[in-house]
């Protein structure tokens, strides 16, 4: 199998894609480990005609009238199906009545009523980029579905496959209670639309969810076991790999041939045959074959993570094998892991996601193993409990299992260092520690020390970019809300966390909000993992939503409310909420100091209307003043005793009852922010208000131009 044919795929899509670290690694991939034969040219000439076939083509954007179900995702009555339309993959969007599940419709081809979606860029630095998402899946466009017309069962054995599939997920959700559901169906199906909130961030905070996924492991696990039974029964070496040869094509069918699931299966079939007619093949050599074919039918496979770890695992092991050997067990399985770790870690610097553990490596060999050797096998045998009848005393103890694990990655989240946030690095730093990594590479295979010398190209990074880093306040985009982070002298606050409200009748498995889906990863990005402060300005959902969420995410140090807003339950029951996780409560009021450059201005009084109960604060950051007033009305804004200032937050998203002429006059600011959501139902900001500020001044709107960041240099939006 031509092994540097890998490097070359790689290093064609790395241009393509404008990933450039990654095209200095593979040149040097390429360098080391290129040898010439006719085999190898010929399947490179193989690989390079899909790739122009089909690699570079993008899907066309076409109006949605029929469409074929693949596959869907409920979240609370909310439903996205990945489907086919005019032969392009899109993605569409629903509402589900409570007597539905949604899933009833894959496999089915329907008549729809559509409409258009936008597809909007990333608005927050390490937030959520749903261009990139398109780019990737390859979507043609998304849209949201008025009314399904008609439905009938679309031929062909992909349609047929599933419904069989989604018959037989649905009676193991019936059999078994819900988390266990989810590892089965996760394990033995490649399904994770059970995945609850709470064990995503788990396994994503330690590396895991390559876990949880179909992987060679669980392909391997599957082959042996089936191997082993039937020699059990006397069959014969040939009939038992003839065996396993056919039912490993049906099990990627009954798992939608999904890319890891692809991979596995393909590298499988290829070792097997291998050793059906005696000829053994290498299996690193087989994966980096199978990993070209894949990025030469769909380039962007490369974004997978799964795909990542694949290959990044592959690189390691092809150019380290005399590192590896001269290495006991299970020393150098450790070494592998946080190779891993750190190569996955550069990778995700250009995609910024930017949190790692110290554990990772450690808890990937125990916890993987775990999953692997213990809660695998039992997965598969309940996966057949639709067909055949099993021991109550085995499902429950394959919910132990389950539990204990849980309970292990529950303590591991007490643990030193158990998430550290690196900041992403600028395009030359990046450069710098990639290039010092392979150096050390090359050092490793002689000297010890060499595996140290990453984690120091790290370190100094890190200590530089953080040393470095300016003095600045970023107006997030938080939808119809606001979320604030102020960065000064080294610390950083953050005022307000957004909120979304999300009414459902059925149970939100991962509900979305702010704090812990755009705030969080903001602060990851700028390498904060604990944060000095975070002020709510007054208890509104919109702009207190996400503060349990990132306090899951975030150690914060100090939380500071308004004096006079603790005097109902509601906000009470906030409070006690926030002294749960463990988190100091202060209160502050007009007159007092956070900092020397962060000064509260109100609250002042006991006020009726919770908005005028808002904390009014003023910033002093790079060399900007900054005011910030929360949701308080006119007549708060009139007591203020301030001068000019050169940012405005403008009042209450723009509502009419802020942002008053007085407010303009005796502030006279250069730069007004409006932080509101696209499409909100108040129609913010209000015609009158966008009169007030009239045209003189610079006008940011998070709904048009994403998070706007300003510094001592001027206010830049994210969306240009």
């Amino acid at each position: 199998m031509p092994l540097h044919v890998l490097f070359v795929l790689l290093l064609i899509v790395a241009i393509k894609e404008s990933i450039w670290w990654l095209v200095f690694l593979m040149l040097f991939a390429v360098m080391k480990s290129w040898s010439f034969s006719i085999g190898r040219l010929f399947f490179l000439f193989i690989l390079s005609c899909l790739f122009i076939g089909t690699g570079h083509l993008s899907p066309e954007p076409h109006d949605v009238s029929s469409v074929d179900i693949l596959s869907g995702k409920r979240n609370g009555d909310r439903i996205r199906y990945e489907a086919e339309s005019n032969g392009q993959s899109v993605l569409l969007t629903a509402t589900i009545t409570e007597e539905e599940t949604g899933y009833e419709r894959i496999g089915y081809a329907c008549r729809v009523t559509t409409e258009p979606l936008d597809i909007r860029q990333q608005s927050n630095t390490g937030g959520f980029d749903e261009l990139q998402f398109m780019h990737t899946h390859r979507y043609a466009g998304k849209w949201e579905v008025r009314s399904f017309d008609s439905c009938h069962p679309t031929p062909g054995y992909a349609a047929e496959g599933r419904r069989v599939r989604e018959a037989w997920l649905k009676r193991i959700e019936e059999l078994l209670p819900q988390k266990q559901a989810f590892y089965v169906e996760a394990l033995v199906f490649g399904e994770d639309r059970l995945m609850d909130q709470v064990t995503l961030e788990r396994f994503k905070k330690f590396g895991l969810l390559h876990a949880i996924v179909i992987s060679g492991s669980h392909i391997a696990f599957l082959v042996v076991g089936l191997l082993y039974v039937l020699r059990k029964i006397r069959m014969t070496k040939e009939k038992r790999l003839d065996i396993v040869l056919i039912l490993l094509p049906i099990y990627g069918w009954l798992t939608e041939w999904s890319p890891p699931v692809t991979r596995a299966v393909l590298v499988a079939i290829i070792l097997l045959l291998g050793r059906r007619f005696n000829k053994p093949l290498d299996p690193v050599e087989v994966i980096a074959g199978v990993a070209a074919f894949q990025l030469a039918i769909q380039p962007t496979v490369i974004y997978d993570i799964g795909f990542q770890l694949t290959v990044g695992l592959t690189l390691f092991l092809v150019l380290s094998r005399r590192l590896i050997g001269s290495i006991r067990r299970p020393w150098n399985w450790l070494l592998i892991s946080a190779w891993a770790q750190f190569g996955t870690l550069l990778f995700l610097q250009g995609i910024e996601q930017t949190t790692v553990s110290i554990w990772s490596p450690l808890l990937n060999l125990l916890i993987g193993s775990w999953i692997e050797w213990v809660i695998l096998p039992g997965s598969f045998l309940l996966a057949t409990l639709p067909f055949v009848p099993l021991s109550s005393t085995f499902q429950i103890v394959h919910q132990y299992l389950i539990q204990w694990m849980d309970q292990a990655l529950q303590l591991a989240e007490h643990l030193p260092l158990a998430m550290v946030a690196v900041p992403v690095f600028s395009p030359v730093v990046l450069t710098i520690v990639v290039v010092g990594t392979v150096v050390a590479w090359f050092i490793a295979e002689r000297r010890w020390w060499g595996h140290v010398l990453p984690l120091i190209l790290l370190l100094v990074a890190w200590g530089y970019t953080e040393w470095s880093a300016p003095d600045q306040i970023t107006f997030l985009d938080v939808g119809q809300g606001d979320s604030v982070v102020l960065e000064k002298a080294g610390e950083t606050f953050v005022v307000d966390t957004g909120g979304v409200y999300q009414q459902t009748t059925h149970p939100l498995l991962r509900p979305f909000d702010p704090g812990s889906h755009i705030v969080a990863p903001f602060l990851f990005t700028r390498g904060e993992a604990e944060i000095d402060g975070l002020i709510v300005t007054h208890a509104d959902h919109d702009h207190v939503g996400g503060l349990l969420g990132l306090l899951r995410q975030v150690r914060v140090k100090t939380i500071y409310l308004g004096a006079y807003d603790n005097t109902d339950e509601k906000r009470n029951a906030l409070i006690r909420s926030i002294e749960a996780t463990g988190t100091r409560v202060e209160f502050v009021q007009k007159g007092q100091t956070i900092r020397p450059w962060l000064q509260v201005l109100a609250p002042t009084e006991r006020k009726e209307e919770e908005n005028d109960r808002s904390i009014i604060l003023l910033a002093q950051i790079a060399k900007q003043r900054v005011l910030l007033t929360g949701d308080a009305g006119l007549a708060i804004e009139d007591e203020l005793t301030i001068g000019p200032i050169d940012i405005l937050k403008a009042g209450h998203h723009g509502s009419n009852t802020s942002t008053g002429e007085e407010l303009l006059r005796k502030t006279n600011p250069k730069i007004v922010i409006l932080s509101v959501g696209r499409k909100n139902r108040y129609g913010h900001p209000h015609p009158d208000v966008l009169e007030r500020i009239g045209t003189d001044r610079i006008v940011f709107r998070t709904d048009e131009d994403g998070s706007v960041t300003c510094s001592s240099a001027g206010c830049e939006p994210m969306i240009k």
